[in-house]
């Protein structure tokens, strides 16, 4: 542990307690938000689904905008646009109760989201050695876990005395963020650094690099979604409401557990071998809930097992993008960000459509299907491995 501290100066203090209580904030009203809205007169179900659905959109698609931004200007800039424009969305959302109103401060939420991550990330590690990069990374990550815990436990208090309460609270943590990220240094740009143009960004977006691990990141997307969509359902079908809130609070606790034991091995070896076992740990979770039946131990197990494939993948993806380009590091997050927008629909969707299909010639149900294409996906990046290293021999 001391080695992670040691890193840590006033500026990644600063990045990493932002990490923390931003999440502490959004998390303590996203899931009271659409409980808020569809209790509004004058919204209607359909126009919740909507809000919500425009609002990730631009939480996704903006963090594009946000990286071409912090590569272009200053990532410190970036991070201090991304804080200040959500301030007005947390502060309108428990005063309006106009349709476009309420969309508009749901946008701003989501594009502030959005514009903040990729930056900050850049920030994070231009500001550590090369060899501490993992490190800064996994610290970062499990500061943003200890938020997702903790945020709904506080948002459940004030939300039942005051929704306005809540909304305003958060809007309040978000200004003093605002100015405590005043006090970071800016990072320096070399001369030859500060002329980045369009060729150079979309040179970045043809790099067979880049393009691999986009894909992978809509691939890992796919996979990860059915974590925040069919397993809670699942756990609450089988279960009680009480297991689908523990799967989100064992899935956090996990990252926090796991992610410093895992992220040096996940970034050291092999690409193809790292993300061959993340598949795997998929493909058992996956098998593990299809026999759950009522068993709440299974059920959690499967979790535990479903976040030791999601630290996987995150934290090599993340690595991977910084590598690409030290000029574009913002951006490669950006594209990264965007490619598992994609990846976060077609999950959706897919987990949405087919969570009741069920396959009477084969047995199969979705648990089943999913942890068979787990294993095809394994075999791939297994086979990829191979094909690797017999390039590197030759």
């Amino acid at each position: 542990m001391k080695k992670y501290l040691n890193i840590i100066n006033k500026e990644i203090f600063i990045i990493l307690l932002t990490t923390l209580l931003s999440n502490v904030g959004i998390f303590m009203v996203i899931p009271f938000l659409a409980i808020y809205l569809t209790s509004i007169d004058t919204i209607t179900t359909v126009e919740v689904g909507t809000i919500i659905g425009i609002a990730f959109w631009f939480q996704r698609a903006g963090s594009l905008l946000g990286g071409v931004i912090s590569d272009t200007f200053s990532s410190k800039s970036t991070m201090l646009i991304g804080l200040l424009v959500r301030i007005p969305g947390y502060l309108m959302l428990g005063y309006v109760v106009d349709f476009y109103l309420l969309t508009l401060s749901c946008s701003l939420i989501g594009l502030g989201s959005s514009i903040y991550l990729p930056a900050a990330k850049s920030s994070l590690v231009s500001k550590v050695d090369e060899l501490d990069k993992v490190n800064a990374l996994s610290l970062r990550m499990i500061c943003s876990n200890v938020g997702v815990a903790v945020g709904p436990v506080i948002g459940l208090f004030i939300f039942e005395s005051s929704p306005e309460i809540l909304f305003n609270t958060v809007g309040a943590i978000f200004t003093i963020l605002f100015f405590f990220n005043c006090y970071i240094e800016p990072t320096k740009i070399k001369k030859s650094d500060s002329k980045l143009t369009f060729k150079d960004f979309h040179s970045l977006c043809k790099r067979r690099e880049m393009i691999s691990i986009s894909i992978i990141m809509c691939i890992f997307m796919i996979a990860y979604m059915q974590l925040e969509v069919t397993i809670p359902l699942f756990a609450k079908e089988a279960l009680d409401n009480s297991a689908a809130s523990l799967v989100f609070i064992v899935n956090a606790i996990s990252v926090v557990l796991l992610q410093l034991p895992i992220s040096k091995w996940a970034c050291h070896e092999d690409r193809g071998k790292v993300l061959c076992i993340g598949g795997i740990t998929f493909l058992i979770s996956f098998i593990v809930i299809s026999e759950v039946e009522t068993s709440l131990t299974l059920l959690l197990f499967a979790v535990v097992l479903f976040t030791l494939g999601e630290i996987i993948f995150s934290i090599r993806l993340d690595y991977d993008a910084t590598n690409i380009d030290k000029n574009l590091v913002a951006s490669s997050f950006g594209i990264l960000s965007l490619a598992g927008a994609f990846g976060g629909l077609i999950g959706s969707y897919i987990g949405g459509s087919y969570y009741n299909f069920h396959f009477d010639i084969a047995n199969l149900d979705f648990w089943k299907m999913s942890a068979i294409l787990s294993a095809l996906i394994s075999i791939f990046f297994y086979v990829s491995s191979k094909y690797q290293k017999r390039l590197t021999y030759a």
